[in-house]
């Protein structure tokens, strides 16, 4: 079990890195096998590659401020602030580590929507889960 300051401290680096854009260092602080998960477009990415790719490739001129971060052992919560364009979002993310690195994160957005494009070669569909027009 990793410590609350060692796990508050790589949460910290994590939103850091993200906001900056810096992919290496970002990189650094995500395990190989790390799985990212987004239970409202029901996505799943798995592996520090795909991970980064998707970050590094998501559209628009976004931002994001990290409003509260909660950290317990080996896991972080944090609420933010995400800009894309004129859009404002609040998104709630959980992290959970091991060995000093970020191996999984869900993040959790206001409501439910269908995934924008251009992302289906990094993520699967969640088995279990209906989109809003009824298919799974």
């Amino acid at each position: 079990m990793a410590d609350t300051e060692q796990t508050r401290a790589l949460a910290g680096r994590y939103f850091a890195t993200m906001a900056a854009r810096d992919w290496d260092a970002f990189a650094a602080l995500v395990a190989e096998d790390v799985v990212y998960e987004l239970p409202q477009t029901s996505e799943r990415i798995t592996g520090r590659d795909d991970y980064v790719r998707f970050n590094r490739e998501y559209p628009g001129d976004w931002r994001l401020e990290v409003t509260r971060l909660l950290v317990d052992g080996d896991t972080a919560a944090a609420s933010m602030n995400f800009t894309v364009g004129a859009e404002q979002l609040v998104g709630l993310v959980f992290l959970e580590v091991g060995d000093g690195l970020v191996r999984r994160v869900t993040d959790f957005w206001p409501e439910p929507y269908e995934p924008p494009t251009g992302r289906e070669h990094l993520v699967e569909r969640l088995p279990g889960t209906t989109d809003r027009f009824g298919a799974s």
